[in-house]
């Protein structure tokens, strides 16, 4: 159901018409369709990155798609990684959203066990279907339990 503007120019002593309580039917049915829309992963077991020089899949499960109904989206990201130098980004829709060096999240301390964690807000994506992609650089290890979600907003 589509949203339909609400009535706002009430006068006094108006009955509700069965178009009125349809319009805010729809209304609720398109919010509860929003609010819904929403893919995410969580990790049971650690997860291999695969050592490379150019940003792959983490895994296929990390691939979330939503269809939206267009306007801004939520990408969040939470683990912890077991690496020296790793990099971290989202691609949607093929395109990466970060840096060609660095990703959206990058470390090169000196931590074993390095927490990881980004919320990107994506503006003005088009009404369709969009897949996101967790994508990786370098040798490293997701420990179980990372977290990859998307939310339309």
């Amino acid at each position: 159901m589509a949203w339909t503007t609400p009535k706002t120019d009430w006068q006094v002593g108006e009955l509700v018409s069965p178009g009125d309580l349809n319009a805010v039917s729809e209304n609720l049915a398109a919010l509860d369709r929003v609010r819904k829309t929403i893919a995410a992963h969580a990790t049971t077991a650690d997860l291999r990155i695969p050592n490379s020089s150019t940003f792959v899949d983490i895994d296929s499960n990390f691939n979330l798609t939503i269809t939206t109904t267009g306007g801004d989206v939520l990408v969040h990201f939470h683990g912890v990684v077991t690496a020296h130098d790793f990099k971290i980004d989202v691609d949607i829709d093929g395109t990466r959203q970060g840096d060609a060096d660095h990703g959206l999240r990058y470390g090169g301390g000196g931590a074993d066990n390095e927490s990881v964690s980004f919320t990107r807000l994506v503006q003005n994506l088009s009404a369709g279907s969009h897949t996101f992609k967790l994508q990786g650089k370098h040798d490293t290890t997701l420990r179980a339990g990372a977290q990859f979600w998307v939310r339309e907003i």
